[in-house]
């Protein structure tokens, strides 16, 4: 249980760390009262507590002097920059024969890291691949693992067995990509690595599979790192097959010594990019269903 203070000296009593709170953990029962802490076996530790309070009046034993800083607003992006750097983000898939310095991967970790997650478990952990051995044989233990995968749908009598054990739908859809990924399979053994496109980095994001939501939460850092990513100058790709590879087999993850109970559930290949986009197309109308007051 966290340890909460309100210092009654410093407070101004405006109320703000209960408004905040969205689990009530702070009470304020009178206007111009200072707030009474409640609840504090409910506190996730999210922070807004400390963060909204404008006099420092809030101690929280996970921020400890020093942990929280000032939001700079003059550095704060506009909406039409915001959106400029999502419609010019593009995956990348043909990279400089160059590495990736450290302090750049860390500025990308960095801001995968701020990425919300449920109940702010914060469960997101990342494996850096830089070793070129190490690539190849994550892209060949993906090969091998799709290769598995398919297997039962390329028969008539698999996809018919495979479509009562996970349904006719899904089935469908699996026997569609069989022939696509027996074609990757092909490319990648001639010795061109379409998986991760020769790519110097790879960061795999990963998570205890017990937790809440570990998909997700590892996702939603994955975005923004390839933000991140992009407003560095690196050009990058999700990896989508090795994603794919490690739902279903645990080769990859026994390669990296993964602990067995964690999953890997985002992959994403960074670079710094040859080509350089100066446009970017439209995509698809938002399909929007509007639900409001008649």
């Amino acid at each position: 249980m966290p340890v909460i203070a309100i210092d009654a000296n410093v407070c101004k009593r405006d109320g703000l760390c209960a408004m905040a709170c969205a689990l009530g953990i702070f009470r304020q029962e009178e206007k111009g009262a200072v707030p009474e802490i409640a609840r504090t076996e409910m506190c996730i530790g999210c922070g807004h507590c400390v963060a909204i309070c404008p006099h420092g009046a809030i101690s929280h034993d996970a921020y400890p002097e020093g942990s929280v800083g000032p939001i700079h607003s003059e550095r704060l992006p506009a909406y039409d920059q915001v959106l400029e750097l999502i419609r010019s983000r593009r995956s990348k898939r043909l990279f400089k024969d160059t590495p990736v310095e450290k302090d750049v991967i860390e500025k990308v970790l960095e801001a995968a890291r701020f990425a919300p997650s449920g109940h702010n478990e914060q469960p997101t952990e990342f494996i850096v691949v830089q070793e070129k051995n190490a690539l190849h044989t994550i892209g060949t233990l993906t090969v091998e693992a799709l290769g598995k995968m398919m297997k039962p749908f390329r028969s008539p009598i698999g996809r018919t067995i495979m479509g009562f054990v996970i349904g006719r739908r899904r089935a469908a859809v699996y026997a569609r990509l069989a022939p696509e990924m027996d074609g990757v399979a092909s490319i990648f053994k001639s010795g061109t690595d379409i998986i991760l496109n020769d790519a110097p980095v790879l960061i795999l994001f990963c998570a205890d599979s017990a937790g809440g939501f570990p998909s997700v939460n590892t996702n939603l850092a994955l975005q923004n790192a390839t933000l991140a990513a992009e407003a560095l100058g690196l050009g990058c790709f999700y990896g989508g097959f090795v994603v794919v590879a490690c739902a279903r087999d645990r080769s990859i993850a026994k390669f990296l010594s993964l602990p067995d109970t964690h999953g890997i559930y985002g992959a994403l290949a960074l670079g710094y990019p040859r080509l350089k986009f100066d446009k970017w197309p439209e995509r698809n109308p938002a399909k929007v269903k509007w639900v409001v007051a008649g």
